[in-house]
């Protein structure tokens, strides 16, 4: 009979971060631990809160599933003798299998006949499978940080206080360190904090929820969004979007209790961003706006119990709020005591990297280098550019960044209009730390875009030339999200430039500094950003073969190569594609390994057949017009053309024999089709494709 399977830690308070993760990772292993131990079940959900991480697992098998095994033995010619009699090899085999001689049964295989065993694994009781399972799939969760405590070598996010475990109605008492899995769980530590006792896992919800816990986080998240909509409602404002504190938030509580709060006026006078910050950063607050976005003197907060006096709660919140608040303004008091360009001096006391040197070395190499971005690709804004390049990191050194890191950029753009930059300036400031992600804002100047490049690229040969180079899963400075970085900006702006010329120009500000050489480096970074580029074109629906067989001819210029795929991939819904792409293979094959010196070039003269001399005249014809569809970068039209030498270029395959034994036309034949794969390989290796 089929039994529904719960297992709960119980903990101390799990940090929020932590939690989505912890949840993913039991459903996951719980699914694989019984698949692999033959246990079959409906479906599985994890559910939790920061003092407990549980899982339910319905319709669990009563036993597990019976398995046929084959055990290969010895040679037929060695298990048996002439007159077909077991000699001492299958006796001692099927001994050792606890079989007889007559269970065995004999095997083909490619190395001959051999002697197998075939047996039935009985299942064994769910019960007695789990009692192993469980204790080592809570052992084997990962986290990002573990504790040990006591005298026990167990390691665990957290100290474990309790665990449940439950078939059905039966107790899974298994022991884990010092503690024995049980029925008995707890409800909310301050509301309902007496044990409580399942006698099947089916009241599990029910008996947590009427002891003021919500493990569900799908069914706390609605009480949650319902409490706060309430409370945004009756102060006559509305919450903004943000499903990052929501989900935090979320996973702080097992009892959602929103309440609202006010905010002395005066304070609104500071940056709505300073404001937002100060509440979200240190308190969990959420803010409250009016239709047209700005920002009421109202908050919410959500409290994990429900209390008697609201109203003393409520006084408690904006008294703590109002502390942050005061420090904030103090804050940004003293920051505008002096203008932005006088905090450039004191980036020489920060450290970017101990072995790349400060903020301030960073920034004149910033300048340098979008001096030469300028020049390339907007000499009109040259002068903008630079100053938004010599204030980019300025306020770093402010007191409000060194409280609230994640204002960076956005002061540096408020304090910057405050010490009279031009708006475009200060706008660049905040814009050159974007985009912060695939899919995330883009610069809208371009003082920032260009900026916001050379920062990356810095950034970039700096770590790469000390051998910072993400590993695996590792990449601790981001580098990964730097590079996309310079490549969205490239793509989004339509920028024209060569990775080689940026990189040289990037790695000269560091000339001396690194014991690699710059040619090392360069090929470091070009494998680096190959691999990106690729994983961006793929996220854009590119396919996997149409971005090799572009990357393959090369990728010099990152919004052309974006271009040459985009085009290739519509190329192929054309009818002609397969019949082209295979027609090219078949030349490429023939070429392999010669070139244009070893070719020559083609003798109209040497031309004897039909099909050779129309097939070199229409690649004669549209030569010139090739070029042109190339140069501008119109390369749907420049594939049309290409489509259009189909028919001949088969009709030469079917007629012509290339490999002639005369060796004059075969090397003009050869030279043939050296000119034709020029077309093709500009634009991309088409033998990639598989057809």
């Amino acid at each position: 009979m089929e039994r529904d399977l719960l297992l709960e830690i119980g903990t101390e308070e799990i940090p929020a971060r932590f939690i989505p993760g912890a949840l993913g990772a039991l459903q996951d292993l719980a699914e694989q631990r019984l698949g692999q131990a033959r246990l079959t079940f409906q479906n599985s959900k994890s559910l939790g809160t920061p003092r407990r991480l549980a899982l339910l697992v319905s319709g669990v098998s009563a036993y597990q599933e019976e398995k046929e095994e084959i055990f290969m033995g010895p040679p037929k010619s060695a298990a048996f003798d002439e007159k077909g009699l077991p000699t001492k090899v299958a006796v001692g085999f099927a001994k050792a299998k606890g079989a007889a001689v007559e269970d065995l049964s004999f095997v083909e295989t490619s190395k001959g006949t051999y002697i197998a065993l075939k047996q039935t694994l009985k299942g064994l009781p769910a019960e007695t499978v789990l009692m192993e399972l469980l204790p080592q799939l809570i052992m084997d969760l990962p986290f990002p940080k573990f504790m040990r405590w006591g005298t026990s070598s167990f390691r665990f996010v957290r100290p474990v206080h309790w665990i449940l475990a439950l078939l059905g109605d039966r107790t899974l008492p298994f022991s884990l360190e010092a503690i024995t899995a049980g029925n008995r769980t707890f409800g909310h530590r301050f509301m309902a904090p007496d044990p409580i006792l399942l006698k099947e896992t089916g009241e599990y919800l029910l008996k947590l929820r009427q002891a003021k816990v919500m493990v569900d986080p799908e069914e706390r998240m609605v009480m949650l969004r319902q409490g706060i909509a309430k409370q945004a409602e009756q102060a006559g404002g509305k919450v903004p979007d943000d499903p990052d504190l929501l989900k935090e938030v979320n996973f702080l509580i097992e009892f959602p209790e929103p309440v609202s709060g006010q905010i002395n006026p005066d304070f609104l006078q500071l940056p709505p961003e300073v404001l937002v910050t100060s509440m979200k950063a240190h308190q969990r607050y959420f803010p409250l706006t009016d239709k047209e976005g700005r920002l009421l003197p109202h908050f919410i907060t959500v409290n994990n119990t429900r209390v008697e006096d609201t109203l003393r709660v409520v006084k408690g919140h904006e008294k703590v709020l109002r502390a942050r608040l005061s420090d904030a303004r103090f804050f940004f008091q003293e920051d505008l005591k002096k203008p932005l360009w006088e905090k450039v001096d004191h980036l020489k006391t920060v450290i970017f990297h101990s072995r790349l040197g400060t903020s301030y070395a960073k920034v004149e190499r910033i300048i340098r280098l979008a001096d030469y971005l300028s020049q390339k690709l907007a000499p009109e804004k040259a002068e903008p550019i630079r100053r938004c390049a010599l204030l980019c990191k300025a306020d770093l050194t402010s007191h409000m960044v060194g409280e609230f890191p994640d204002l960076q950029g956005i002061m540096g753009r408020e304090y910057a209009l405050r010490s009279g930059e031009a708006r475009e300036t200060a706008q660049g400031i905040l814009d050159h730390y974007l985009p912060t992600s695939v899919g995330g804002t883009m610069p809208e100047t371009v003082c920032g875009a260009l900026v916001g490049l050379a920062d990356r690229l810095d950034t970039l040969v700096g770590f790469f030339g000390v051998g910072q180079i993400p590993t695996g899963s590792a990449d601790p400075y981001a580098l990964r999200r730097q590079a996309q970085g310079c490549i969205l900006i490239l793509w989004e702006k339509g920028y024209s430039l060569s990775v080689n010329d940026i990189l040289d120009q990037a790695l000269s500000s560091y000339k001396g500094l690194f014991k690699r050489s710059s040619e090392e480096i360069k090929k470091d970074l070009k494998d680096f950003l190959s691999l990106r580029l690729a994983y961006l074109l793929e996220g854009e629906g590119i396919s996997r073969e149409t971005i090799e067989a572009v990357l393959a001819v090369g990728w010099d210029d990152l919004s052309e190569v974006r271009q040459r795929c985009r085009s290739l991939q519509d190329f192929q819904k054309h009818p002609d594609f397969s019949s082209l792409a295979g027609g090219c293979k078949r030349a490429l094959n023939i070429l392999k390994g010669l070139s244009s010196s070893e070719t020559g070039l083609v003798d109209p003269a040497l031309l004897i057949e039909d099909q050779e001399k129309t097939l070199f005249r229409k690649v004669q014809d549209i030569e010139k017009e090739m070029a042109h569809f190339f140069s501008r970068k119109a390369y749907s039209e420049y594939l049309i053309r290409l489509a259009g030498l189909r028919p001949v270029i088969d009709d030469f395959f079917d007629k012509v024999l290339v490999m002639a034994p005369e060796e004059n036309i075969r090397r003009n034949r050869l030279a043939l089709l050296y000119k034709l794969t020029s077309f093709f390989n500009q634009f991309a290796l088409f033998s990639v494709f598989s057809f």
